[in-house]
């Protein structure tokens, strides 16, 4: 039978077609999405148009619309001819275009409208997973049963990539679809380790092998050259499924994923050289003397030239994959653009620009015309290899250079900034991209209709120059036999990795654990499972597509335990169902996020993020707000509710780990003391500074009238006054040094929107304090303050402890407004107002570091000394220098310290600490707020009694509970 009979023309014409659709929409889609990166606030305000709904139309529409839907169209192609036989059960493939049709459609606008299931490239809900699967089966069906019904005995190198994608992704679609969205058992760490797998299944075991098959097939009829080498061919298959099945947990190195796991995801990506190698030898093989014939015109040259492109991008970005997956390299690449960049050169750079190359070939055969226009081909061709290559390397670029900006102690939001022109650049890069694909259409459109008649062609041979037999009946040998592929290939290869890569890191218990160590007392503890206004926060989350910017995982390399707190550990996610590990850092990691806001800076944030950080490129949420009267302040919804709550539960897990992490004292790199011109100089860089980091809520003119100020229960410092809470200065409401005033800058104030700001230089930090004193006359009128003598801190004794509850409770009147158990409830709580006549509350001594309504500066003795001495700014507490004498302040001190330290032992035993760790943990809180504890200066009667009240409050509590 003639070749040309054997191929359903009007069939791959017609998902072809479709296929040009999806090849111009979704890139376009992408372009969007890109914008949004330089101009954040572009098609904004729309749900249905934020990064979170829209960056999943644009991988999954790639994927599976763009990608896809070409390579299905030139199966129907390919597939008949390498077999000799009509496609078995062609007729379906018609019913099975608009299913698929249907599936990518309805896909993407379920995504705009918050449909998320929250797992990277497996974002699709359960209806649409079915008809996709359904199609994905028949389509396997018709494959093999073409296959086992052909004519021709040899099984070419093109279907053995064919037989194992689609075998392997059913397979896939199984373990992303069922098993990580409905098997509770794979949740947290081994969430992550499963999805691992999955996501690299969709690139590694569908796109790379279908693309593989695409070129395979195209390569040697569009050069009219048989394939180079069968032998390489082999060897580029069989390590292609023996390796890439383990790479996928290469992506969470540094994670709680176990360390081996970890390793042998690097190993095999090392050795993916061995298929990159082999196959591209192969492609530029093939092309050995017909070099000068395809830089002529024509649909098939235009095709070899586009294949051969491919093959150019699939080798730089295989290789940037296998360099990516080395330790040191991913420290500084990972989460950042040199991953998309590695993502684009082989999704984009070689698997669509495969098809499209077989795009070019078919077309023109199933059409029966010559390609219309060699010269718009032409330009497609260039404007793909100048944009795509524009967008690679600058991709490539901006990670290496976020990354080292990062490792070298840049503040985040700076990197994001620095990172605007090159997004700029990338649009463009894009731009030009689509364009080209707007060419392509036109193209092809105008060959249908406009096209000179083709004449009838002989069909090169395909097998390779080194094959030793080329006769009819030779069926080769049985490593590449139908059957070897399916079972060894496309199961056994499959199932052995997600055992070792999937099912052992499970069985480990430490995966599957509850149990964390608490930051302060290094004591094992349990986490607690999410309420269910968490847990809807949690899908709010996922819906707004969060996930997709901010990751939550903490690794211990380039100072991100110094930047966002302490290394992750497994425990911490056993009630994240999927895991939220994510692979981007578009914002900041939110793994620590929990209690370093209150709740106000999240509702102004997410009204409008660059009222709070002007250099933010997040979108604004109003769907999350009841509808706005006139100039009433906008308030949350029950959806915006629920997402904060979330949001200020992550990190809270491992203990009070806040309240060491950011120093209270002045960093000796400061100089306090300058001249007139370095103070000018100060001043001019300060402005810069407030302008980026404090004006959204402390107001251009310093006077607290920020556009974030009114979403804030704890109004911002209003700077023209001049009057600040905590100093070290004697005397009602006195001038603060600019230590004091370094002090809050670097630690911030718990419990309200004042974030620690450590993170900038501490001359951006001096600056700013330099040009935030300007605000204010006093400064010029009023000399400051000599500092009041901290003395040394007395030993922690019973004593010392009693003596402080006495005196706070009679001479200091501290009950009054702090209550009679600390816990600012006093019977003058709720009417206290300050200096601006803003309701304001007592601090309860007894809440953990972050909480609102707790301690603003810390629990720490000198902090706490100092407050009690110079009284607090603008409130009604006042000074008790001269009132008390300081070993009257340390006794205060350590009866307000015990408060907590009791407190805090009570969330660690409700949380599961354990009888013998009960002593040790309590020494040890004493340690993290007591300078005396840490050196050992407390009494040992001071733990026990305290040890024995908790131990009769845990009674009487199990007590009322019967």
């Amino acid at each position: 039978m003639d070749t040309e009979e054997l191929v359903n023309k009007s069939l791959v014409k017609h998902w072809a077609s479709w296929a040009l659709v999806w090849l111009t929409i979704f890139p376009l889609v992408g372009l969007l999405i890109s914008i949004k990166f330089h101009e954040p606030d572009f098609l904004g305000g729309i749900s249905w148009l934020t990064f979170g709904r829209m960056r999943p139309v644009h991988v999954n529409g790639v994927i599976f619309g763009a990608f896809s839907t070409s390579f299905i169209a030139l199966l129907y192609y390919y597939v008949p001819r390498l077999c000799g036989v009509r496609m078995y059960k062609e007729e379906w493939g018609w019913w099975l275009l608009w299913i698929w049709n249907a599936f990518v459609f309805l896909g993407s606008i379920s995504f705009l409208m918050g449909y998320n299931s929250g797992l990277e490239a497996g974002e699709y809900e359960w209806p649409l997973n079915i008809l996709r699967f359904i199609v994905l089966l028949l389509i396997t069906v018709q494959l093999l049963g073409t296959i086992f019904r052909r004519k021709e005995k040899r099984f070419y190198v093109a279907l053995w990539y064919t037989t194992a994608a689609f075998i392997w992704t059913l397979f896939n679609l199984i373990l992303g679809n069922v098993i990580l969205k409905y098997v509770e058992a794979f949740s947290g760490v081994n969430s992550a380790a499963m999805h691992g797998l999955y996501i690299h299944y969709i690139v590694g075991l569908w796109l790379t092998p279908a693309g593989l098959a695409t070129i395979y097939y195209f390569i040697p009829v569009s050069t009219k050259n048989p394939l180079f080498s069968h032998r390489l061919s082999l060897l580029g298959f069989w390590s292609l499924a023996f390796f890439y099945p383990f790479v996928g947990i290469h992506h969470y190195l540094y994670s709680p994923i176990p360390h081996m796991n970890q390793t042998i995801a690097i190993t095999t990506s090392m050795m993916l050289i061995i298929p990159v190698w082999a196959v591209t030898i192969n492609f530029f093989g093939t092309m050995v003397g017909r070099w000068g014939a395809v830089a002529g015109g024509g649909g098939d040259n235009y095709g070899a030239k586009f294949l051969i492109l491919g093959a150019i991008y699939y080798f730089l970005g295989c290789f940037q994959g296998s360099t990516e997956a080395m330790r040191r390299v991913q420290q500084l690449t990972h989460f950042n653009d040199f991953v998309i960049s590695h993502s684009h050169l082989t999704v984009f750079g070689a698997m669509v620009v495969w098809t499209i190359g077989g795009l070019y070939y078919i077309w023109p055969r199933v059409i029966g015309r010559q390609l219309w226009s060699d010269r718009l081909a032409s330009w497609h061709l260039w404007l793909t290899i100048t944009g795509f290559t524009v967008m690679a390397v600058v991709l490539a670029a901006m990670g290496f250079i976020q990354g080292s900006m990062l490792e070298y102690g840049v503040n985040f939001v700076d990197t994001v900034k620095e990172m605007k022109p090159w997004w700029a650049v990338r649009s463009l890069a894009g731009l030009t991209m689509d364009i080209g694909f707007v060419l392509l259409v036109i193209n092809f459109y105008k060959t249908a209709r406009e096209g000179k008649p083709l004449e009838k062609e002989q069909e090169t041979s395909l097998w390779a120059k080194d094959t030793p037999v080329q006769v009819e009946g030779a069926k080769g040998s049985w490593i590449e036999t139908p059957s070897t592929v399916f079972l060894a290939a496309g199961v056994g290869f499959f199932s052995l990795a997600v055992f070792v890569q999937g099912i052992i890191p499970w069985l480990m218990p430490e995966t599957r654990t509850t149990t964390v160590i608490d930051e302060v007392t290094k004591k094992p503890i349990q986490v607690s499972d999410y309420t269910p206004l968490e847990l809807r926060g949690r899908q709010i989350y996922v819906r707004e597509g969060c996930w997709y910017c901010h990751s939550q995982y903490v690794r211990p390399v380039t100072g991100e335990s110094l930047r966002w707190g302490p290394v992750s550990q497994a425990g911490e996610y056993a009630y994240d169902f999927p895991h939220l590990f994510s692979t981007r850092r578009i914002g900041p990691d939110l793994t620590r996020v929990g209690r370093k806001y209150a709740d106000g800076w999240h509702i102004a944030h997410h009204w409008n993020p660059r009222h709070v950080v002007p250099d933010s490129i997040m979108p604004s949420f109003p769907w999350l707000f009841e509808p706005v009267k006139g100039n009433e302040t906008p308030q949350l919804n029950e959806d915006g509710k629920a997402l904060v709550a979330y949001v200020q539960k992550l990190g809270t897990g491992i203990g009070d780990w806040r309240e060491d992490f950011a120093p209270t004292h002045l960093a000796s790199g400061v100089s306090l003391h300058m001249d007139p011109e370095e103070r000018d100089q100060l001043v001019a860089y300060g402005k810069t500074v407030y302008e980026r980091r404090c004006i959204g809520c402390h107001g251009e003119k310093g006077d607290s009238q920020g556009p974030s100020a009114v979403f804030f229960e704890t109004k911002p410092r209003d700077f023209t006054r001049g009057i600040f809470k905590f100093r070290s200065t004697p005397g009602k409401d006195s001038l603060p040094t600019d230590a004091d005033l370094f002090i809050t800058v670097t630690h911030g104030l718990w419990g309200t929107p004042m974030p620690t700001w450590e993170e900038i230089s501490e001359r951006e930090r001096f600056a700013v304090i330099q040009y935030i004193k300007t605000f204010s006359d006093r400064w010029k009128k009023e000399e400051v303050g000599v500092p009041i003598t901290v003395t040394s801190e007395s030993p922690v004794t019973l004593a010392s402890i009693q003596n402080g509850d006495k005196l706070f409770h009679s001479k200091a009147t501290c009950f009054i407004c702090h209550g009679a158990d600390g816990k600012g409830d006093g019977p003058l709580a709720a009417a206290l107002k300050d200096v601006w006549n803003h309701s304001i509350r007592p601090a309860n001594f007894t809440l953990p570091a972050g909480v609102q309504g707790g301690v603003k500066l810390g629990h720490d003795g000198e902090h706490i000394f100092k407050t009690v001495m110079a009284g607090v700014g603008g409130t009604p507490m006042p000074p008790f220098q001269g009132q008390l004498t300081p070993d009257e302040v340390w006794d205060i001190v350590h009866y307000e310290q015990s408060l907590r330290v009791k407190a805090h032992e009570s969330e660690l035993i409700a949380a599961g600490l354990r009888d013998p760790d009960r002593a040790d943990a309590l020494s040890r809180i004493w340690q993290s707020l007591s300078v005396s504890a840490s050196q050992g200066k407390i009494e040992q009667a001071v733990l026990e009694q305290e040890l024995a009240e908790l131990k009769s409050e845990e009674g009487q509590m199990i007590q009322a509970r019967r």
